[in-house]
């Protein structure tokens, strides 16, 4: 598989500047009120999931990199509940940064950032690691559920 060039985080930083943007560029009802402060709960957990994470590659000495070679299988801490915690991390802050903004619009933003990671790196990752860890994937893959 080819390695692409425009990698979650930065799908992750669009999806931000688009919802932010979408909050001042779009005039709508608010639909929480002061309820929407409940989002800092998501963006703090998300935050901490992902960075955790990623420091769970850097000590297995795994690349990080989507669609490139992976040189250890990481299924204990984060990744004994999610075999995606990273992009799981990144969809809490948005959901928690679309009741932040409480409005309609950036709801569809974060449909359109989980639908990518979904068709542009999950479903090609995930064929990558069958073929490089072959059973072991799979009967982690029959343990642990893609998301949560």
């Amino acid at each position: 598989m080819t390695p692409r060039k425009i990698n979650p985080p930065h799908y992750f930083l669009l999806a931000l500047v688009l919802m932010i943007g979408s909050r001042f560029a779009i005039v709508e009802a608010p639909l929480l009120g002061v309820w929407a402060w409940i989002g800092v709960a998501p963006v703090v957990a998300g935050l901490a999931i992902a960075v955790f994470a990623a420091r769970q590659f850097a000590r297995a000495g795994t690349n990080i990199v989507p669609l490139t070679a992976s040189t250890a299988l990481v299924v204990d801490g984060m990744f004994a509940w999610s075999r995606n915690p990273m992009y799981l991390g990144m969809t809490a802050v948005l959901v928690g940064t679309a009741l932040l903004l409480d409005r309609a619009l950036p709801w569809l933003v974060v449909v359109a950032f989980v639908a990518t990671l979904r068709l542009r790196f999950i479903r090609h990752e995930e064929r990558l690691m069958e073929a490089t860890f072959g059973a072991a994937y799979l009967a982690y893959k029959q343990r642990v559920r893609r998301w949560l």
